[in-house]
């Protein structure tokens, strides 16, 4: 399905008391039950609760009720008797789902249950909803039924277990969703899973119903930094993807992302670097969404192709988009590309880099000694017809494709009178530079004028686009130059309080940039875990992080994290840069490098912090 789903969302009710009720009880009775092994860390992961930290409206047991007895034996001593069984015609997502299913079964305890297509018997475990048992197929449609495209159940009926969702992708998310709540598994970050080792595995009957997430686009934008270490070859080379882009995409569906968007930036997306063999399978077997581009005028009218017989292409060295060919050719080039990739949902129009436009006098309109601010709204009006006479040409061959908008930098700001943007164009509005700014505070409440001009554009643009996203900067990339000069390791308080006041303004989708070096873990699982439930506390998710990922150290990680947020709480009501507490932070984390019981943990303690350099100990 290439169309984004429709903007309305529902309510996302937050963990309560009852749940939480619930989720400590299930901890006791893993504990009496010895099921798991290494159980401070799995059995804190279970007391966090992953079925908390995903709790919708739609409650997450309002599909059945829970029965903590009656408990199933899923593997004694290493063996099971349990299948697993996927229709005969599955889906390539569903198919991975239960590859995914039974490899972590077999690492947590060495069973190796085969993956069977037909018809179900007792002792099996449905993937996807075609095999569910005849008794229950009325129940799971019911329990589906508004839960939106990545909504999805889980549940047992006797010694069935049902793992199936509203869409191949979601079947995925059920997995996942089971692998981490019922077993202890972690995806923290890219490539290092948390699974545990047990021989036996008995869960509890149970019966969960999950979605629809607060977010229908839950998006991250991969670019790349030449000068970092996984640029192992050339940017975007297929070494680079396969190191550091696909670890990314398995992340990504882990916590149930379902946009990927590598930004090439370049004239040629996929030829130059022969990615598509690389990267599009990565995304196909998941059942996301793939959106391509970045920053494309180059892409779409190459220089290097046009600008020798047609140097009027181009006024100032920037492309002329008032000039009668440029919109048709680009779209041409546009709707080529697509015939040969019709796996991309989305595909970008977006401005060069780096601030500067085309003056000429149909671009930009202007009487004679107007100002900045007045040349810049001429010319996002000339932006904005530009980029509706491409989408209409587009829209002729590839009606599902959304041709991506983006109001960056010169062309943020929305400007009075503009026409509306076509049904079939997605505006993404740039968040752009929050964080070069003295103090992170709540977009909602911040004093600070870029703030409280970026506050006024969501609305301003939600008017004129019928599909509207927020572009995010939630890992604080070193390439801008007021970056290197003012930190924020970790903003998890503020993306709390940034998430729900987007939900509150009806915004459909979050997105965020990405570039190499500056993976931002806690912030990047907050997004994950927000962008589904953005009533979730900022304390519950780094006690779920923490107690996930930090093994016997979960105590004083939990206590750095909280520390640091902290300090960020406290800089919204000052103009001083944020107190880290950096003597604070490094008996912390000579406490949680103490408490490591191996050297796997100890690695992702100096790894995770990498960045917090020179404030804590080799």
């Amino acid at each position: 399905m290439r169309r984004l789903e429709g903007s309305g969302m529902r309510a996302i009710d937050p963990g309560s008391h009852g749940q939480t009720e619930q989720w400590f009880r299930r901890a006791s009775f893993l504990l009496l039950l010895g099921r798991v092994r290494n159980c401070i860390g799995a059995l804190s992961a279970a007391v966090c609760g992953f079925g908390l930290l995903c709790a919708s409206a739609h409650d997450a047991h309002d599909g059945g009720e829970r029965r903590d007895s009656d408990e199933i034996s899923l593997v004694e001593d290493g063996q099971s008797r349990y299948r697993i069984v996927i229709a005969a015609d599955a889906t390539l997502p569903v198919t991975f789902a239960a590859e995914e299913l039974q490899k972590y079964l077999a690492q947590i305890s060495g069973a190796q249950l085969p993956v069977l297509t037909g018809a179900s018997a007792d002792l099996t475990i449905c993937v996807g909803p075609d095999g569910t048992p005849p008794e229950e197929a009325y129940t799971l449609r019911s329990d589906l039924k508004d839960r939106g495209d990545d909504g999805y159940v889980m549940g047992t009926s006797g010694r069935w277990i049902v793992l199936a969702g509203n869409s191949p992708r979601a079947t995925l998310y059920a997995v996942y969703h089971f692998l981490e709540e019922y077993l202890g598994c972690g995806w923290c970050v890219p490539g290092d899973d948390t699974v545990p080792r047990q021989a036996t595995i008995r869960i509890p009957q149970f019966h969960d119903a999950i979605g629809p997430p607060a977010f229908s686009m839950r998006k991250i934008v991969h670019f790349v930094d030449p000068d970092a270490d996984c640029a192992v070859t050339q940017a975007y080379g297929p070494d680079y993807i396969r190191k550091c882009v696909l670890p990314r995409i398995d992340w990504m569906a882990k916590n149930r992302f379902n946009w990927v968007h590598p930004g090439a930036n370049g004239p040629h997306i996929w030829e130059r670097d022969r990615l598509r063999d690389v990267l599009v399978p990565e995304v196909v077997k998941r059942g996301l969404h793939l959106e391509v581009g970045g920053h494309t005028f180059n892409t779409w009218l190459a220089p290097d192709l046009y600008a020798k017989d047609h140097p009027d292409y181009w006024t100032g060295g920037y492309v002329c988009l008032s000039h009668p060919d440029v919109a048709p050719l680009m779209a041409e080039n546009m709707n080529k590309w697509l015939d040969e990739n019709p796996e991309a949902d989305v595909v970008d129009l977006w401005h060069n880099d780096g601030g500067g436009f085309c003056h000429c006098p149909k671009c930009t309109p202007v009487e004679p000694g107007a100002d900045d601010d007045e040349a810049r709204a001429a010319y996002t009006k000339t932006y904005i017809h530009f980029a509706n006479q491409v989408a209409s040409l587009v829209a002729r061959k590839h009606p599902e494709v959304l041709v991506n908008f983006l109001a960056y930098s010169h062309v943020t700001d929305c400007p009075a009178g503009a026409e509306r943007l076509a049904d079939n164009v997605l505006v993404g509005l740039c968040l752009f530079p929050r964080p070069a700014q003295r103090t992170m505070r709540p977009l909602e409440t911040s004093p600070q004028d870029l703030d409280r001009n970026l506050r006024s554009q969501i609305p301003a643009w939600q008017k004129l686009s019928k599909h509207f996203y927020i572009y995010e900067y939630y890992t604080m990339s070193d390439w801008h130059e007021a970056w290197k000069m003012v930190k924020f390791w970790s903003i998890v308080s503020m993306m709390r309080e940034d998430i729900g006041f987007f939900r509150r303004l009806g915004v459909a989708g979050l997105s965020s940039d990405l570039w190499d070096a500056d993976w931002c873990p806690l912030n990047m699982y907050a997004f994950g875990r927000l962008s589904w439930n953005p009533d979730l506390t900022t304390d519950q998710i780094i006690a779920d992080y923490c107690r996930r990922y930090y093994g016997r150290a979960y105590e004083p990680m939990i206590a750095y994290w909280t520390l640091l947020e902290e300090g960020l709480r406290e800089s919204w009501n000052t103009d001083a840069p944020v107190n880290w507490r950096d003597q604070q932070r490094v008996a912390m984390i000579e406490k949680a490098l103490s408490q490591a019981e191996d050297a796997r943990i100890r690695y992702r303690i100096h790894s995770t912090l990498a960045k917090h350099r020179p404030h804590w100990p080799e």
